[in-house]
C-alpha cells in the first residue's frame, strides 16, 4: 500500500506539469485561431521542406513525401549512437528500421541493441484548414540504452530508458503563429514494453519556426506507462523535453535537445543533452 505521503510526491509534479502545459498552450491555440489565414496565404507561408515526422520522441502526424527517404543519426547519454533509416513508399505510407548501441562514443567496447527496431506509418486523415492531419503507426525504438539486466529479484529488464511508443495515433495542427509556421502535435500510444506497467499513455508538442533555418520544439510525454512507484525508471513525473534545430538545408537539420527536463528517470543526476542529425534525400 502507498502511504498519502508517497502518493503526493507521484501526483504533484503531474499537476504541475499540467498548470505549465495549460500555460504555455492557451495563448498559442487562442493565437492560431485569430491568426489563421485563408488557405492560399497558409500555403505561401509554408517554408519547402519535408514535414515534421516527429516533435523529439514523439510522432506527428507529418509524413515523408513519396520516393523519398530519411537518415537520422542521434546521440544518447553515456556514448550511445542510434541511427534510423525511413523510407516515404507512398504518400501516406512510410517504413523505417532503427538500431543503437551504448558506449559507442567512449573508449570502452560498445554494447548493442539485441535486434533492429521497425517503424511503419499511415495517414488516414490529410490536414484542411479545420481539421488536423490523422496518423496511426507503431515503432518499437525506444530512446537511450537498451536495459536487459537481471533484478534482485531474478526478474529481468528488457526495455530501453525511455519506452517506446508502440502503436500510436497522432495528431498534427498546423498554423501561423505571429507570421511563422508552427505546430501543434497530440496523441495516445501504447507500448509493447509492458514492464511492470502496461497502461496505455499520451503525449503532447509544439514546434515554431523562429527564422527561415531555426526552429523551437518542446514536448511532454504523460508515460502512464511508466509511473509505478516499483518500476525501475519512471518516477511519475513524465518527460519534459526541448530543443533547438537549425536546418543547414531544407533537407540536413542538425538538433540540440535538453531532454528529461523533469528528471523522470530514476539515477538521473542532470539532464540529457544531446545531438541529432537528420538528412532527407529523394530517389528521383
Amino acid at each position: 500500500m502507498v502511504d498519502s505521503q508517497s502518493h503526493l510526491y507521484y501526483n504533484r509534479p503531474m499537476i504541475r506539469v499540467f498548470a505549465f502545459w495549460l500555460l504555455l498552450f492557451s495563448p498559442v491555440t487562442i493565437m492560431a485561431q485569430r491568426q489563421t489565414p485563408d488557405d492560399k496565404a497558409y500555403e505561401d507561408m509554408r517554408i519547402p521542406r519535408p514535414q515534421h515526422r516527429w516533435v523529439i520522441d514523439t510522432p506527428t502526424g507529418g509524413m515523408l513525401p513519396r520516393g523519398s527517404f530519411d537518415l537520422d543519426f542521434r546521440t544518447f547519454s553515456g556514448g550511445g549512437l542510434q541511427a534510423a533509416l525511413g523510407v516515404g513508399l507512398m504518400e501516406r505510407f512510410s517504413i523505417g528500421l532503427a538500431y543503437g548501441a551504448s558506449a559507442v562514443l567512449t573508449d570502452t567496447i560498445p554494447v548493442y541493441n539485441p535486434g533492429l527496431e521497425f517503424q511503419i506509418k499511415f495517414r488516414l486523415v490529410e490536414e484542411t484548414r479545420n481539421f488536423p492531419d490523422i496518423a496511426v503507426g507503431f515503432s518499437s525504438q525506444g530512446f537511450g540504452s537498451y536495459d536487459n539486466s537481471e533484478r534482485a529479484d531474478g526478474s529481468r529488464v528488457d526495455r530501453f530508458q525511455v519506452k517506446s511508443p508502440g502503436f500510436y495515433m497522432a495528431f498534427t495542427k498546423r498554423f501561423l503563429l505571429y507570421n511563422n509556421p508552427a505546430g501543434w502535435h497530440w496523441g495516445a500510444n501504447y507500448s509493447l514494453e509492458n514492464e511492470r506497467d502496461n497502461d496505455p499513455s499520451a503525449f503532447v508538442g509544439f514546434n515554431a519556426e523562429l527564422a527561415a533555418d531555426m526552429m523551437f520544439l518542446a514536448e511532454y510525454d504523460f508515460a502512464l506507462n511508466d509511473n509505478k512507484p516499483d518500476g525501475v525508471y519512471g518516477r511519475g513525473r513524465g518527460f519534459l523535453n526541448m530543443a533547438l534545430a537549425w536546418y543547414l538545408t531544407d533537407g540536413l537539420s542538425l538538433e540540440l535537445d535538453f531532454k528529461n527536463l523533469l528528471r523522470n528517470r530514476r539515477g538521473a543526476q542532470a539532464i540529457d543533452r544531446e545531438a541529432r542529425l537528420v538528412y532527407v534525400e529523394y530517389f528521383y
